[in-house]
């Protein structure tokens, strides 16, 4: 009988890992994609800011700033180094990796980047 128990709370404990998992994956899908009709013509990083995931975002543009959104989508955060302001969780984010950047001709910004195929 404890070994019933035991199968039904590993199968259980793996169900849930598994719809966890699409779950974060399904978000960051759609998070993505909406920064992606909003930046296509400049860059996107996946950041961690308090174990959260976040994402900062620009427009390819000179002394253009960059936004921060939540893992859903909220803006949550502005970096305008040029003009002001810069809010306190600009300096905090870390872990940081360009998961989109637009080709450009001469690569001024580097080179191009499309980690979940966006440009499709």
């Amino acid at each position: 009988m404890k070994s019933k128990h035991t199968l039904l709370l590993l199968f259980l404990t793996i169900t849930m890992a598994i719809f966890s998992c699409k779950k974060d994956v399904m978000e960051r899908s759609q998070t993505v994609e909406y920064l992606y009709s909003m930046y296509k013509n400049g860059e996107i990083s996946e950041c961690k800011y308090n174990g959260d995931t976040v994402y900062i975002s620009g427009i390819h543009a000179v002394d253009a700033g960059a936004t921060i959104y939540s893992k859903f989508g909220q803006k949550i955060g502005d970096c305008n180094w040029a003009w002001g302001p810069v809010d306190s969780i600009c300096y905090k984010l870390t872990d940081c990796e360009v998961i989109y950047r637009e080709k450009s001709e001469n690569d001024y910004w580097g080179p191009a980047v499309d980690k979940y195929n966006l440009a499709h």
